[in-house]
């Protein structure tokens, strides 16, 4: 409690406003001045080292879960060992990637967002690694300079911190928001720059926060930006954002499996998303990865052995059993590509 501080004492965490943005961080040795100023910010209750207080860093056991989890996710949409002449042109991808994604998910600063993230919401972290991690192939794939990756990455991996600054109960609500709440929740865009720019972060980071809701025909929030004047890092971030978003089934009605998340891209390519990366995301990111268990349209149960042909929505997928689950003696292989009228219907 505010009343049993004193002088002196050290802030065991970082102090936050209701909005996002910090007050003191963790580490700071109180004065009667600061004291006072959070008393006056209605800061109820603050958590302080004592000499017997051992401090561990939430952060470091955080990193490392994060970087797991992106190299998961990286092997998962862009796996090295891709069948045929794409092997090695995916093999350098992947190892360019799985580098920069190390320094940005060591970064100091982009690992003290992490705790906010998590708490956010229930997804908000892993959804953000996911995105960091696609926008990193799309970036990659355009032939993006490592340097302007790297920008890249951190501002898809802090393009929802403006969510800690909306309130719990629109964030964990799913039906159809009111006007009002939908107002507050695209507010989330404006509070994740402003949260960027105050504690650091580089002008082409928090950008990304600002930008990553604005849609090509400038049908987007909250600036209405369109074209081109949305800046090139938002617009991926945008692409894989939406995918994340459709497959998870985070903001939209349902759940969309990876090929119908596809198709919602191709068709939204030039209206909501610059088609151009689109193109660099369907057709380089790994919808369905090798040995993906998959159940098609006709009943059938097979493996995804080959996306060498497409790498995105249509596989090659090899028939181990029939519609009525009996297993073939002789298996049959599928190419998705030819067979336009069999898609799959789930993945087990």
């Amino acid at each position: 409690m505010l009343d049993q501080l004193e002088p002196d004492m050290v802030l065991a965490e970082t102090i936050y406003a209701s909005n996002g943005r910090v007050l003191l961080t963790e580490g700071t040795r109180l004065t009667q001045g600061l004291i006072q100023s959070l008393r006056e910010k209605g800061i109820v209750r603050v958590n302080v080292n004592d000499k017997d207080t051992i401090n561990i860093d939430p952060n470091d056991v955080l990193i490392d879960r994060v970087h797991s989890e992106a190299l998961r996710v990286l092997g998962h949409f862009l796996p090295a060992n891709i069948f045929g002449e794409r092997l090695g042109e995916a093999k350098e991808r992947y190892d360019t990637v799985s580098r920069i994604l190390g320094s940005i998910v060591k970064d100091e600063q982009i690992a003290n967002l992490y705790l906010d993230l998590r708490t956010a919401d229930d997804d908000t972290l892993d959804h953000s690694v996911s995105v960091c991690v696609l926008s990193l192939i799309m970036g990659s794939v355009l032939k993006m300079p490592e340097d302007r990756l790297t920008l890249l990455g951190k501002g898809a991996m802090a393009h929802d911190i403006g969510k800690k600054a909306i309130s719990p109960d629109i964030l964990a609500k799913r039906e159809d928001l009111t006007p009002e709440e939908t107002k507050a929740y695209q507010e989330h865009t404006k509070q994740g720059y402003y949260i960027l720019r105050e504690r650091g972060f580089d002008a082409a980071v928090a950008r990304v926060a600002l930008y990553h809701h604005e849609r090509w025909d400038g049908s987007g929030y909250i600036n209405k930006v369109s074209g081109e004047n949305i800046d090139l890092s938002s617009r991926i971030v945008a692409v894989a954002d939406a995918y994340d978003d459709l497959t998870r089934g985070l903001t939209y009605r349902q759940k969309y499996l990876p090929h119908e998340a596809m198709e919602f891209l191709y068709g939204a390519g030039n209206i909501y998303f610059d088609a151009r990366i689109v193109k660099a995301f369907t057709g380089n990111i790994c919808a369905y990865p090798l040995g993906s268990i998959v159940k098609l349209s006709t009943g059938e149960i097979g493996i995804v052995v080959n996306v060498q042909k497409t790498m995105a929505p249509r596989p090659i997928v090899k028939i181990f059993y029939d519609r009525s689950n009996n297993r073939l003696e002789y298996p049959k292989q599928i190419d998705l590509s030819e067979e336009k009228t069999v898609f799959i219907t789930k993945v087990l």
